[in-house]
């Protein structure tokens, strides 16, 4: 039975969500679920969070309010110019009246304006979204290190987070993730515990601190965490928890290798690839389960995580969480022509 743990942290902010049942669709056969009727399959719908900011709106409440509680006016983000998390930050900040000025990576693309870079220009002003050509990017921690000792001469301290949003002060938030899996639910009436969890990655600042969190909870000994890393292996995993995870709660990697694997997602396995077949993917959880995934993170996971629940007989309670990112669906018109 899950019993009711205190929270991980003080963070006072309400950062509950829903989980969703996931079934095998009603009629005809299911090409990803069929086999797998009957099992205890749920999603925790983070990617209703705040609107639609999933996981990062975990991060951005516990440095926001870090930034309001310590009287720190500007922050200095930088990433990819359609990073999700510069888009949730461009938003996020602005509402909790912090300033933001991002260092956002030019792609590959012939520009324009469309899903995160379309939001992340509608909320900063002039001047605050900076673009570097990725031919300069290595340049970048050195634009932000500069900006941030200007504004602390002018008498305005800043937070620079590394990519990803990056930084400690974001583990308290992203440590109530760890309080969302293991609170008492009315959607689950017998209280059963999770048996596996899923989660995608990226800098693995919010995964490292599921798996510290529901250490410190005593879950490690009745839970599987499954991580899908989208960039990078057990590696970007190990360097989360030495930068910022274990300083803040003392966890090491090593103190959760016993209950946690880290996976790749399935072809294309390279970060930011896409298929026709991950395209068709998405077309089905929409028209099937009227869930949004996109292509770079969500939409993998659940690939993955029907595969592994498969590959390995997942059994129990098993709990995939969308972190969000349907923003960045908005880049990906071509999904919705078949």
């Amino acid at each position: 039975m899950i019993s009711k743990t205190p929270p991980l942290t003080s963070l006072n902010v309400d950062l509950s969500v829903r989980v969703t049942p996931i079934k095998p669709k009603l009629v005809g056969h299911d090409p990803y679920l069929s086999d797998l009727d009957g099992r205890d399959i749920w999603v925790l719908r983070d990617d209703e969070l705040r609107g639609f900011w999933g996981t990062k709106a975990r991060k951005y409440a516990a440095i926001t309010g870090h930034c309001l509680a310590n009287d720190i006016k500007h922050i200095i983000a930088t990433g990819g110019v359609n990073s999700n998390n510069l888009a949730a930050a461009a938003i996020l900040c602005t509402e909790a009246g912090i300033a933001l000025t991002v260092f956002a990576v030019e792609d590959h693309s012939e520009g324009g304006t469309a899903g995160n870079r379309m939001l992340i220009k509608l909320a900063l002003p002039p001047g605050r979204l900076v673009l570097i050509p990725r031919a300069e990017k290595s340049s970048i921690p050195i634009l932000m290190q500069d900006l941030a000792s200007k504004l602390k001469l002018d008498g305005s301290p800043s937070l620079v987070l590394q990519e990803g949003g990056g930084c400690m002060e974001a583990v308290d938030g992203c440590l109530t993730l760890a309080d969302e899996i293991t609170r008492t639910r009315s959607e689950w009436a017998d209280q059963k515990p999770p048996a596996h969890v899923f989660i995608d990655s990226g800098t693995a600042l919010s995964s490292a601190s599921l798996a510290a969190g529901l250490l410190k909870k005593g879950f490690d000994k009745t839970t599987k965490l499954h991580i899908i890393q989208m960039a990078g292996f057990e590696e970007q995993v190990e360097a989360a928890f030495r930068e910022w995870v274990t300083p803040v709660t003392g966890v090491t990697w090593a103190d959760v290798s016993h209950f946690t694997r880290v996976y790749r997602p399935l072809s294309p396995r390279s970060y930011g690839a896409t298929s026709e077949a991950l395209f068709e993917f998405i077309r089905y959880m929409a028209r099937e389960h009227g869930i949004l995934t996109d292509p770079v993170y969500s939409g993998k996971l659940f690939m993955r995580a029907f595969d592994l629940i498969r590959g390995q007989n997942c059994r129990g309670r098993i709990v995939i969480i969308h972190t969000g990112g349907v923003t960045g669906l908005m880049g990906y018109n071509q999904i919705a022509e078949d």
